[in-house]
């Protein structure tokens, strides 16, 4: 909400990378697909009315164009490792591969685009689904394959003020309060500086359900 309201995701997201860390397996639905919901993908998610994914050629060739990376294609990041993904949100001053790797810096990763991830591509026109360990992950736990060194379900912790994903006018919520994101951690502002929510904000938010806590 980053207009008026202004735009939520970022708490969803925050919650969403520190419970998890201790969040119990329970076959797909977990981090990853907590996160499709939060950022408005999914497993099998249709595709966005201003994307058609390429047709294969004809001819049985395997070569694809990579799919269109403007207008509303979605942009997922991938553990190699057994295939599992979500929907890769934008960050300030760093590149979507790096983005990805922050949040899956103890494995491979690689960032595909578009409308569904059946038909996501890789920048040199890989699809997703020609992965060796495409969906991998909805058949087995890989041994060693972890985003965070501990388990295979949690991401890496990123300090909020180090988000790269906060925008100004963002609004998170923190031990103390509602705080709202003064900028962006880019430039030459390497952290992200808060300041408390005015009261009008914080009666908005006031009668949010807490979904999840630490």
């Amino acid at each position: 909400m980053r207009s008026a309201p202004r735009r939520f995701a970022v708490v969803a997201a925050s919650v969403a990378i520190a419970t998890a860390l201790g969040a119990p397996h329970a076959s797909a639905q977990d981090l990853f697909s907590f996160f499709s919901d939060v950022f408005g993908g999914g497993r099998r998610a249709a595709p966005s009315a201003s994307y058609a994914p390429d047709a294969p050629f004809e001819n049985g060739g395997v070569r694809r164009e990579s799919a269109n990376r403007t207008s509303g294609a979605g942009t997922y990041c991938v553990r190699t490792c057994d295939g599992r993904y979500f929907p890769l949100p934008s960050a300030a001053g760093q590149s979507k591969a790096q983005t990805c790797n922050s949040f899956c810096p103890a494995s491979e990763t690689k960032v595909f685009y578009g409308g569904n991830i059946d038909h996501a591509v890789s920048d040199n026109g890989r699809a997703y689904s020609d992965l060796p360990n495409a969906f991998r992950f909805r058949n087995e736990l890989v041994a060693g394959c972890t985003c965070n060194g501990k388990d295979s379900v949690g991401l890496a912790q990123i300090r909020i003020e180090d988000d790269k994903t906060v925008r100004r006018g963002d609004i998170v919520a923190g031990p103390n309060g509602l705080m709202v994101a003064n900028g962006s951690a880019e430039g030459r502002r390497k952290s992200v500086e808060f300041s408390p929510a005015s009261s009008s904000v914080q009666a908005r938010f006031s009668q949010l359900p807490v979904v999840a806590a630490q």
